[in-house]
């Protein structure tokens, strides 16, 4: 059967599970919602379709928020969702796409919820140590495991979260959905930029320019920090926030799969 996985991400956790999950399932095209978020209206995937996507602010990301909106689904026989987080279970990925499906009268046959590496390092923590980053992708590889075997089978699954419903509240994810596209604001540039550009490569929604510095254009930011972790000199930040702390990549995939423009 026909199968087709679309992935949101950032610094790579939801492409790599992405990628797993295709390579257990039968003819699966990983497909990326960024770069196709201009033309969904125009995607009608049938067979086994899923989305997987990090959580911001307890919630989906805005873009995908916007492409499940717009998608065609009416061809689906099967639909899934993979929400990826680092911090809190108390997020509500899965309750969002659900009620989105069912505003097309469309049901959402399983949804999950991976806890993957944390890199939202723009609040009070840094990166785990590269022994705690071992552990939790062993950890994402087992449920991985688990996930394909549940739609390979077809069967009805939904992981839920003990305060799905308050979590985007104490998060504020309604004002972060408002204020997502302007929050490029506060990314800074040190005097180490060589002018590289990976910054404007790898900005999966075309944010950046880069002519001398990198410029946030305003527009569409998704805040999902892509330019700050894959900086290679470690010259862009997020006010003086995050100066001393890590970046990360996930280690699996390869930076070419980044690009834009692939």
């Amino acid at each position: 059967m026909e199968s087709t996985i679309y992935y949101f991400t950032g610094t790579g956790n939801s492409l790599k599970i992405a990628k797993d999950i295709a390579g257990d399932l039968v003819n699966c095209n990983v497909v990326s919602i960024a770069k196709n978020i201009t033309s969904v209206n125009t995607l009608k995937p049938n067979g086994v379709v899923g989305f997987v996507f990090p959580i911001f602010y307890c919630g989906i990301p805005q873009i995908v928020q916007k492409f499940l909106d717009e998608i065609d689904l009416s061809g689906s026989s099967y639909i899934f969702s993979i929400s990826v987080y680092g911090a809190t279970a108390g997020n509500a990925g899965n309750h969002q796409v659900k009620n989105i499906l069912k505003k097309k009268r469309l049901k959402l046959n399983a949804a999950f919820y991976i806890k993957s590496v944390d890199n939202f390092i723009i609040w009070t923590w840094d990166i785990p140590s590269q022994k705690k980053q071992q552990k939790i992708h062993e950890t994402v590889n087992n449920k991985v495991k688990t996930v394909s075997k549940i739609i390979l089978n077809n069967e009805n699954h939904y992981d839920t979260s003990i305060v799905e419903y308050i979590g985007p509240i104490i998060f504020r994810y309604k004002h972060f959905i408002k204020t997502v596209n302007n929050r490029d604001k506060s990314f800074t540039v040190g005097n180490n930029c060589n002018s590289c550009g990976l910054c404007a490569k790898v900005c999966p929604v075309k944010n950046i320019e880069v002519d001398t510095i990198p410029k946030w254009l305003h527009e569409n930011c998704q805040f999902c920090l892509s330019c700050l972790h894959l900086c290679p000199n470690k010259t862009i930040n997020y006010k003086k926030v995050t100066l001393k702390r890590n970046r990360y990549k996930n280690p699996f995939n390869k930076l070419e799969e980044y690009f834009n423009n692939k």
